[in-house]
């Protein structure tokens, strides 16, 4: 419920079976329920759980990281990129954005002169399944008022 801090594991996988990203690897996903700091449609499918339950959940896409904007795609010059850096089709990279925070983005097609860069999260418009397990459920300490 509101106020509590979940901990749990989990692996992410696309519809094809491919693992894209698992807690196995790092650390198990902590978070402030309700809070927003999880994708929408795995935030509204953990309500209820309890530690040491299993769930299997599916996310549309309209529920996970958006459909995929065509628009957020953008031509620059291959003499824009640092000297140590070879522009190759699926690399991904950050940029700073103009507050100075990291605007991620991976390389869809490469010309002579330029490359085009993919501003869309990594997973826009993909279905995904989490397995997640619960870990650990925490009250959050009751001095945060905002």
């Amino acid at each position: 419920g509101p106020d509590t801090t979940v901990t749990l594991d989990y692996t992410l996988r696309l519809d094809s079976g491919e693992v894209v990203d698992s807690s196995t690897e790092s650390s198990p996903l902590t978070f402030d329920f309700g809070k927003g700091q999880i994708i929408p449609g795995l935030e509204r499918e953990l309500k209820g759980l309890l530690i040491g339950d299993q769930k299997e959940i599916h996310v549309a896409p309209e529920d996970g990281y958006g459909p995929r904007d065509p628009e957020a795609s953008l031509e620059v010059p291959l003499d824009r990129f640092p000297d140590n850096i070879t522009p190759a089709v699926g690399m991904s990279l950050t940029m700073k954005g103009p507050k100075g925070d990291e605007i991620p983005f991976s390389i869809v097609a490469l010309s002579d002169a330029a490359a085009t860069l993919d501003f869309n999260h990594p997973l826009a418009g993909k279905a995904l399944t989490f397995s997640v397990t619960v870990r650990e459920i925490q009250a959050t300490n009751g001095t945060d008022r905002r």
